[in-house]
């Protein structure tokens, strides 16, 4: 049923005229010039469509859904999805409205604008506001101070797996999952690879627009280095990936993040990390389960922490397969949220 009502929503969508969208989106006057006022750089066409489609996605949930029969609504992004459930409450004051946060969803400088669209408008109608990490919960509660009270961390999880298997010929093997956006700077990890001593076999999972710089970055590599470069992979093959090889350490060297999920599956299947040390990845990759870059780290501090692991060292893959089974259970962190989720709408109905 919501597979076919989302459908529906998209096709109204696909067919209204610019003129239906430009009503739809000055349908609330104020809210439209705050936003639009708020937006730096002023953008009030991203605006107006913004609320249009959220305006339209509510009106034909409500045309094909008593409301009447719902007690909550949530969303997995902080963006139009929380703005959904935003709008929602207003208009249905018994259901409760929560929303989870990421990255770009919070981070509204990787969309280089200060506000993202009617986001400012929305936080105010939800009754939870939940980041994945503390850096993001800071980050939120310094940008709304009014709304601290309800932002809080709600940590997400993945599945328990079994652990996998390091290298047993000494040869290092390195796995980085992403895809290719500048944001992520696979082309770093290349260039660390290449002041490596070691034997090293590099495989990374993903692709996107920055595939000719990581290629770029390629040339001239060390015989002591192979690199395999396997495109996207349905998620299925990247977990049967992880059952079918052998994995010494994953690497992610982005300049910006929430709290990488694929972080959590590479501790589910208790392999240490290397991360830099932004957004909540030092919430999660402690020094008994990974490494620390710094931020804007030089290639030799990542060829140091690469030369220098010792792959007969079994305490960081023990410790990684603790971290996820006590703090990153996707079963424990769901069933969690859900009794938040409960509180919430027993207190609305007292």
């Amino acid at each position: 049923m919501l597979t076919e009502l989302r459908e529906k929503i998209w096709k109204k969508w696909g067919k209204s005229g610019a003129i239906s969208r430009l009503v739809g989106g000055i349908s609330r006057p104020l809210i439209s010039c705050k936003e639009s006022l708020l937006s730096k750089p002023f953008k009030p066409r991203e605006v107006i469509g913004e609320i249009s489609q959220v305006r339209t996605i509510c009106n034909e949930i409500e045309k094909h859904i008593d409301m009447k029969g719902v007690d909550a609504c949530a969303s997995f992004w902080l963006n139009r999805g929380a703005s959904v459930c935003a709008e929602l409450k207003r208009r249905n004051r018994h259901v409760v409205a929560f929303s989870r946060g990421h990255g770009g969803d919070i981070y509204s400088e990787r969309r280089n604008m200060a506000n993202l669209p009617l986001q400012t408008t929305s936080l105010k109608n939800l009754d939870g506001i939940l980041p994945d990490s503390s850096a993001g919960v800071d980050y939120l509660a310094n940008k709304f101070p009014h709304l601290k009270g309800k932002i809080a961390v709600g940590r997400l999880g993945v599945d328990n797996c079994e652990s996998v298997n390091g290298s047993s010929d000494g040869t290092l093997r390195l796995l980085s999952v992403s895809t290719l956006v500048p944001v992520k700077r696979v082309h770093l990890i290349a260039e660390g690879l290449k002041m490596c001593s070691r034997q090293v076999i590099w495989t990374h999972i993903g692709g996107g627009e920055c595939l000719g710089i990581v290629e770029e970055s390629l040339k001239n590599m060390g015989d002591n280095i192979e690199v395999n470069m396997l495109g996207q992979l349905p998620h299925n093959d990247v977990l049967e990936y992880y059952r079918d090889h052998p994995i010494d350490l994953f690497i992610n060297v982005s300049s910006s993040e929430g709290l990488p999920v694929s972080i959590m599956e590479a501790f589910a299947n208790g392999i240490p990390v290397i991360a830099t040390a932004v957004g909540g990845c030092p919430e999660i990759v402690s020094s008994d389960c990974g490494f620390l870059l710094t931020p804007n780290f030089e290639s030799k501090e990542l060829a140091d922490v690469v030369d220098n692991y010792d792959l007969n060292s079994t305490e960081m893959r023990g410790s990684a397969l603790e971290k996820q089974r006590t703090e990153y259970s996707s079963e424990k962190n769901q069933a969690t949220f859900a009794k938040m989720i409960i509180s919430k709408i027993n207190q609305q109905k007292k």
